[in-house]
């Protein structure tokens, strides 16, 4: 951890054709005309993929509770990384809370507003733990799926860039109804705004593997056509990283903390670790 502040039957209509004859003829063409009927009239295919990025974007126009885990595994590492709080996404504002499982309870504070995001490590070198600001678009990656700086409308974003998606039934997630859809992740999701150093880390050992990395998408939408579930996979040289990612109470009111009045800015170049992602 850098000590700089381093810290996803067809319903078909049934038309039924009155056209009864006595004539064996009019019979057969009449069978001929409902069979025509039905396959015209029955529902189109589902695109998984339009569904999953219309979701996507309606989400990001909404609110909701945020609770993501990241565990990584492997290596001799085993760890989890818990993310909560509550977001305004239309708004671009939040507050999150963020742990690790070997810190006995440290939490990264964060306050989201406008492009801006206001933090506070639980302990630094000189023993400060005032609050720091950076900009959130510049802020980068410095593990597979980790979110720079946590952004939970960044999990979204790899969620819209996943490929081969297709609908794999219904399940009540978060106690609500929701459709499951599954697919697949290739390197850009993977490597979106990751750091120069770990990047060229990871493509090497993708380009081992080739076009089909070991990463797969996994998103549950409501009825309402909303993100409640976002699970993200990658098994990747030896070290399995899995973020589940539950969005609850999407499109109700949420309470989030005012950002500080005063922070120290610094560069998000300087800003990294295992608790900002």
């Amino acid at each position: 951890m850098r000590r700089s502040a381093t810290l996803i039957g067809i319903s078909a209509i049934a038309v039924l054709a009155s056209a009864c004859s006595s004539d064996s003829d009019d019979q057969a063409a009449g069978g001929k005309e409902r069979t025509t009927s039905a396959m015209s009239s029955a529902a189109p295919a589902v695109d998984a993929g339009r569904e999953v990025r219309a979701a996507v974007d309606s989400t990001k126009q909404s609110t909701a509770r945020i609770d993501d885990r990241i565990r990584l595994n492997g290596m001799g590492q085993d760890y989890t990384i818990t993310v909560k709080g509550a977001f305004d996404m239309k708004a671009d504002r939040g507050s999150l809370k963020v742990s690790l499982t070997q810190t006995n309870g440290a939490v990264l504070d964060e306050v989201f507003h406008g492009n801006t995001v206001y933090f506070r490590m639980p302990e630094e070198m000189n023993g400060d733990t005032g609050w720091r600001s950076t900009s959130r678009d510049e802020a980068e990656v410095h593990a597979l799926l980790r979110a720079p700086l946590n952004d939970p409308e960044f999990v979204l974003r790899q969620v819209s860039m996943a490929h081969g998606l297709t609908a794999a039934g219904e399940e009540k997630v978060n106690g609500v109804p929701a459709r499951h859809y599954t697919g697949k992740l290739d390197h850009k999701p993977l490597l979106l705004r990751m750091v120069k150093e770990r990047r060229e880390k990871a493509e090497e050992a993708m380009a081992m593997i080739g076009d089909e990395l070991p990463a797969t998408a996994d998103v549950w939408v409501t009825k309402d056509g909303l993100i409640t579930r976002v699970l993200l996979v990658c098994d990747l040289a030896g070290m399995k990283v899995s973020s589940t990612m539950n969005l609850t109470d999407v499109g109700k009111p949420v309470t989030m903390a005012s950002p500080p009045k005063s922070a120290q800015a610094m560069p998000a170049a300087l800003v990294g670790g295992a608790l900002p992602g």
